[in-house]
């Protein structure tokens, strides 16, 4: 017969788990309902779990044993120390619990833009006893410093808020500095307090009078959160410090709050009322900010039906229009979505949603900002008619490999920023985009963009294995355009009017580049490029600072129209024999200073020159500048006796 406790398992939590605690608990099991009580205590139903705790399986079976209530030796005497001398210890400044709302405000000034805590929204000391702690050097440890930030990193932990939800039994949290920019933000240092340094959960728990709600030992299960109940949940969704689960719980700041299956779906942050017809916010939320509930229209009624698959799939119908249909997994995520209806849509749309796997919107013309930011499952798009999106339009995506958008004309910031597996990309019609466009991608090879007119900063920046790029209509560009591209040999702008600064920065393989319409370019023009002999701009006639600067190989320059440079022009180049700049006039600091090899500077027009003219170039044997005037003596040497040139 098979072992009741055994039974249970296989039930609530699945087989697969149920096989798994027989293997690690045969001595539990002998004593009948005593596993099956410790696992029911402690975790809610989630046929996930087993998925979960193989991952840590010598943690979880720990943790198990010491729920087991055991004969433990006594305790050996230690000198207890207050929570602030072991934070200083560790060191950390920890500050006096906050009292008011200004005390709580006045720890903002420690986080970046986007990166800010929902505490600081107002109201958390309702509902939370707040402390926050701050490293001692933490005006040392700068944000741009971390370019891929991690939890525990140095940055993330040098500002802290340790967190414990009110009422008999507590549940902690400790934030991170990163907030919602590292995964799970919430639970740092495993929202164990004896992981910043041992004896501080004590200390506080008995200095501050704080019952903590089980999890004593710290145990932490990555992706579960602990309730005021004393069990751990899977979390679907985590926003504003309320928790989405599994199973219609939500975890309200620690609070368990559960929805009757029969009537409602919690659909991450969304309650489905079945019997009603209606998708609202979990709490006291504003439903008209909410762009997914707006994009539902007015609706009639919704009832559920199986897929092939076996997911859930939730069918909402609207007053007007054709049916919307949003498809859920076993954990009530949402993982696809087709809404035939809607025209428009506004910011925000599903932010924090992480599972979306697919996503058609036939009618859909124009978004806002956010659209679906920080999506990672994503994998299939059709959205056949849109034409204009905001900032952060699918930015972050990490499963979207492909993308045709056939009708865009014109996209906002970061546009599919940092999508890390995307390899085709269609887009046809695009003709302006606001900047850091498809940056930091590391799977696109080739990129045709034929309408595209202007670009703003960071475009394409930091594709490692882009090849090719056909922009034949793009006019003007801002900063950083193309830079840190590894793989590109040619390059070809026939239109490109206007170039700003860091314009194909540190391109270390390119080879060729055609630009007959260039007029003007900002600081940093080619700036460290390896592989360029040749360059041809024939308008080209305003340039900024460390225009060609250190590119080692470059042996012909054909600038006719060029009549002002800044400083650092053509520094420290080591192939450059000869240079002729008919129109040039005026001249930076550092002009073509360092270049080892060049033996002729043609400059019959030039009138000015800053400090450092030519200055070290031990080649040099012809010097044309009838026009100069204010250069340095030794440059006033060489124009007066052109037979005995000393430099």
């Amino acid at each position: 017969m098979e072992n009741k406790d055994l039974k249970f398992l296989k039930k609530h939590y699945g087989e697969n788990f149920a096989h798994f605690c027989r293997e690690l608990f045969p001595t539990i099991l002998e004593q009948e309902g005593l596993l099956s009580t410790i696992i029911s205590k402690h975790f809610g139903p989630s046929r996930s779990l087993y998925n979960d705790v193989i991952k840590c399986r010598d943690e979880f079976k720990d943790y198990i044993f010491s729920l087991v209530d055991v004969e433990q030796d006594a305790l050996q005497e230690v000198v207890k120390k207050t929570p602030e001398e072991l934070m200083d210890e560790a060191g950390y400044i920890l500050f006096p619990e906050c009292q008011t709302e200004e005390e709580v405000q006045a720890f903002k000034k420690y986080y970046k833009p986007r990166e800010v805590l929902c505490t600081f929204r107002g109201g958390r000391l309702d509902y939370c006893r707040v402390w926050f702690a701050v490293k001692k050097n933490v005006d040392e440890i700068r944000r741009e410093d971390f370019p891929k930030p991690t939890r525990q990193d140095e940055y993330g932990t040098s500002v802290i808020s340790i967190q414990f939800s009110r009422g008999r039994n507590s549940t902690l949290s400790i934030k991170n500095r990163y907030n919602h920019t590292v995964n799970n933000p919430d639970a740092t240092f495993g929202n164990n307090l004896d992981n910043i340094i041992p004896g501080l959960t004590e200390a506080f728990t008995e200095t501050y009078d704080i019952s903590l709600s089980g999890g004593k030992n710290g145990f932490e299960l990555d992706g579960y959160r602990l309730g005021d109940d004393g069990r751990f949940y899977r979390v679907n969704l985590e926003f504003d410090d309320i928790c989405y689960c599994e199973n219609n719980v939500v975890l309200d700041h620690g609070k368990v709050v559960e929805f009757d299956k029969l009537r409602y779906i919690v659909a991450e942050n969304y309650i489905i009322d079945q019997k009603n017809g209606t998708v609202t916010l979990y709490g006291e939320k504003n439903e008209e900010d909410d762009s997914f509930i707006q994009s539902l229209g007015e609706i009639d009624k919704i009832s559920t039906k199986k897929d092939e698959n076996g997911n859930k799939v939730v069918v909402i119908v609207p007053k007007e229009g054709e049916k919307i249909e949003l498809t859920l997994n076993e954990k009530n995520q949402m993982i696809g979505l087709n809404n035939p209806n809607v025209e428009e849509i506004g910011d925000d749309f599903l932010y924090f949603n992480e599972s979306l796997k697919t996503l058609s919107m036939a009618k859909l013309k124009k978004v806002k900002g956010d659209f679906m930011y920080d999506n990672i499952e994503l994998e299939t798009v059709d959205l056949p008619i849109l034409e204009e999106t905001g900032n952060y339009f699918l930015r972050c995506n990490k499963g979207l490999k492909t993308l045709s958008l056939p009708k865009i004309k014109k996209v906002g910031h970061f546009f599919l920023h940092q999508n890390e597996d995307l390899k085709i990309v269609d887009l046809p019609n695009l003709e302006l985009e606001g900047g850091n466009f498809l940056a930091l991608n590391k799977k696109l090879r080739t990129l045709s963009l034929p309408k595209l007119r202007k670009t703003g900063d960071g475009f394409l920046w930091t594709n490692e294995v882009l090849e090719t790029v056909d922009l034949p209509s793009l006019e003007q560009v801002e900063d950083a355009f193309l830079q840190y591209n590894k793989g590109l040999r040619t390059l070809s702008l026939p239109k490109l009017i206007v170039a700003s600064n860091m314009f194909l920065y540190h391109n270390e393989t390119l080879e060729t580049v055609d630009m007959p319409s260039l007029i003007e370019v900002g600081n940093g023009f080619l700036l460290r490029n390896k592989g360029l002999k040749t360059l041809s701009l024939p308008k080209l006639k305003y340039v900024g600072s460390y225009f060609l600067r250190n590119n080692e190989v470059l042996e012909t320059v054909d600038l006719p129209s060029l009549e002002q440079v800044r400083n650092d022009f053509l520094y420290w180049n080591k192939s450059l024999k000869s240079l002729s700049l008919q129109k040039l006039k005026d001249a930076g600091n550092y002009f073509l200073e360092f270049n080892s090899v060049l033996e002729i500077a043609d400059l019959p027009n030039l009138e000015r020159v800053g400090d450092d003219f030519l200055c070290i170039n031990l080649s040099l044997t012809s010097l044309n500048a009838p026009k100069l005037e204010n250069c340095p003596e030794y440059i006033q040497d060489m124009l007066t006796h052109p037979d005995d040139i000393t430099i």
